[in-house]
């Protein structure tokens, strides 16, 4: 279990070793591509508001938290040590975390070894958490591990991210959400045909050809006659989500597997669009998606969830947000340009349906 992200590295050394000016040069070299958290630890008191303001005012006669906010940015501060579902939220929304410091906490270590060796000595004594490199000029430490130089900046950022994106290296599995109640079509959506194939079979062909497995995402006994019991199935777990629920429960089925979602209406897609979004996926970010072509916004039914996106859809529905576009609006998610522009529209009415028909037959 990670202690503020699921990616997360610290730097490690002495007092005075160097480890603000490296952390400080590393964000400002990935600050341009990536929405970068960091954390310090402090072995001694500290304080982040001035005596004599508002919000130490505030502070001062009992509030529990304080924040002071406006257009651009947020502060906030408390009285009391936070615990670790509030420590992780707080990066929720970043790429990941370069915490400093942090010795004792199991979090992969970058290490800043000095001319003696004494700062790596020190550190792995007792240590909790890989070391997976070394910063500094002395000669090459004991392990077999990448050893950088501390102006090689360009380099260390590139092993973070690398280091991050093998450590993401789980499966992809495909799920065609089909549990939807066809209200606007007045019949199963699943089982419209073109050009003799249900849509239903269409889109989980479509999805077996470029994932590890796919899964049909319906309700439980959703088709009479067993209609579809040939194609393996998730029930939902998360009744009256709309799509989300769907999405949840395949993350939740399966943790440590990234799904590309694709509804079951979209009888343009191409297998180009599906390939792109695949070979343009971003690990580092909760979901990779595609803009609509007609109003911008991220299209989350053809779209590519990580792990870590179980989070953030839950704490969405879990205040009142079923819908998975609002959750990719309001979150740190890599968009696409999508350029066909019919491959994402879907088919909700009849007339839709038989103009469908007619292009595709």
């Amino acid at each position: 279990m990670s202690t503020f992200h699921p990616f997360e590295i610290a730097v490690c050394g002495y007092s005075d070793s160097g480890k603000t000016t490296l952390v400080s040069r590393l964000i400002e070299h990935l600050a341009g591509r990536y929405r970068v958290g960091y954390v310090k630890h402090s072995g001694h008191d500290f304080e982040m508001d001035r005596d004599g303001k508002d919000t130490s005012q505030a502070r001062d006669a009992g509030a529990t938290r304080v924040f002071i906010t406006n257009d651009e940015k947020t502060a906030m501060t408390t009285n009391e040590a936070v615990d670790f579902v509030q420590q992780r939220s707080a990066f929720d929304d970043c790429d990941f975390v370069i915490a400093e410091g942090w010795r004792h906490a199991d979090i992969p270590k970058i290490v800043i070894v000095d001319e003696k060796r004494a700062i790596l000595g020190d550190v792995e004594d007792g240590e909790k958490g890989p070391i997976v490199a070394f910063v500094g000029d002395a000669g090459k430490p004991e392990k077999e591990l990448p050893q950088f130089g501390r102006d090689d900046i360009p380099a260390i950022a590139d092993f973070v991210t690398g280091y991050f994106r093998a450590a993401e290296s789980c499966p992809l599995y495909g799920l065609v959400l089909a549990g939807g109640r066809s209200t606007r079509m007045k019949q199963d959506k699943a089982s419209l045909v073109y050009a003799g194939q249900t849509q239903l079979e269409a889109a989980y062909e479509s999805l077996c050809a470029v994932t590890e497995a796919t899964f049909v995402s319906a309700r439980q006994e959703q088709w009479e006659g067993g209609r579809f019991d040939h194609l393996p199935q998730i029930h939902d777990l998360f009744l009256d989500c709309g799509p989300s629920g769907g999405i949840l429960t395949a993350l939740k089925a399966h943790p440590g597997v990234a799904w590309l979602v694709l509804a079951c209406d979209l009888p343009y897609l191409n297998t180009e669009t599906l390939e792109n979004l695949i070979r343009t996926r971003n690990p580092l970010k909760i979901a990779t998606a595609y803009t609509s072509a007609n109003d911008g916004l991220p299209e989350p039914l053809c779209a590519i969830y990580e792990p870590r996106a179980y989070a953030r859809l839950l704490h969405f529905v879990a205040l009142g947000y079923t819908c998975p576009r609002k959750v990719l609006i309001n979150s740190n998610v890599e968009l696409l340009e999508l350029k066909h522009e019919r491959a994402l529209d879907n088919v909700n009415h009849p007339e839709e349906y038989e103009a469908a028909v007619e292009t595709l037959d």
